[in-house]
C-alpha cells in the first residue's frame, strides 16, 4: 500500500511538472507592424505559432532556439507608382535570452500583387485603346530577414512583445529578372490566452 501510496504521488508530480512546461511554452502570437519601403509607408499583420522549442543553460544563463511558423498579409504604397499587396509565410529563427532580449531570422515564401496608381490604358494592334481596370503585376516573392526584440513576458509577466526587423523581398519574374526590395519593420506582437493553443515539440539540455 505503501509503495502504491509513493507512485501516485510521483505520477502527480512528473504531471504537475509537464503542466508547469507546457504553460511557460511560447504560444500563438498576433503582430501588428509598421512596414517601410524605403520612404513609403505601409502596414503588416500575421500571426506566429511557435513549433519546436530547444532550451539550455549557458554561463548560468537559460537560453531557448525557438522555432515558429509566421503567416502575414502586408502592404506598402509607392505614391503615383504602385501599391504592393503580399501574403508572406516564413520559418522564423529566434534565440531568447531568459532577460527578454531576443535575436531572430527569417526566410520566407510568398505571393505580391501590386496595383498601378492612377488610369492604366491597353492599345491593342488596331489601335483602340481601353481603359485598364486593376492595372498590376504578379510575382512570386522571396524573403530574408533578420531583427531583434524584447519579450516583456520574461521580467514583467506582460504577453507582449516588441521588435525591429529588416528584410528584403526578392520579386520574380521582373523584366526577365527579379526586383529587390529592402523594408524595415517596427512592431508588437501580443500573446492572448486561449487562441490558438500551440503544442511546439520541447527539449532542453543542462551542462
Amino acid at each position: 500500500m505503501k509503495k502504491l501510496f509513493l507512485i501516485l504521488i510521483g505520477l502527480v508530480c512528473i504531471h504537475t511538472v509537464k503542466a508547469q512546461n507546457i504553460e511557460t511554452l511560447p504560444q500563438t502570437g498576433v503582430k501588428v507592424a509598421f512596414l517601410g519601403s524605403i520612404i513609403y509607408p505601409g502596414f503588416k499583420i500575421g500571426i506566429e505559432r511557435p513549433s519546436k522549442i530547444f532550451q539550455f543553460e549557458k554561463n548560468r544563463k537559460t537560453i531557448s532556439k525557438e522555432r515558429y511558423w509566421t503567416y502575414n498579409v502586408g502592404f506598402y504604397r509607392h505614391k503615383t507608382y504602385n501599391t504592393n499587396l503580399f501574403l508572406l509565410s516564413e520559418r522564423q529563427m529566434r534565440r531568447q535570452y531568459s532577460n527578454g532580449f531576443f535575436m531572430e531570422f527569417a526566410p520566407g515564401l510568398g505571393y505580391s500583387r501590386t496595383f498601378m496608381e492612377g488610369a492604366t490604358f491597353n492599345v491593342d494592334d488596331n489601335g483602340r485603346v481601353d481603359k485598364k481596370s486593376a492595372a498590376g503585376y504578379n510575382y512570386a516573392m522571396l524573403s530574408v530577414s533578420s531583427g531583434l526584440g524584447y519579450d516583456f513576458s520574461k521580467k514583467r509577466d506582460k504577453p507582449i512583445k516588441i521588435y525591429l526587423k529588416t528584410s528584403a523581398l526578392i520579386m520574380a519574374p521582373y523584366n526577365s529578372f527579379a526586383y529587390v526590395r529592402p523594408t524595415i519593420e517596427v512592431g508588437t506582437i501580443y500573446v492572448p490566452k486561449s487562441f490558438w493553443k500551440a503544442n511546439p515539440v520541447f527539449k532542453s539540455k543542462k551542462k
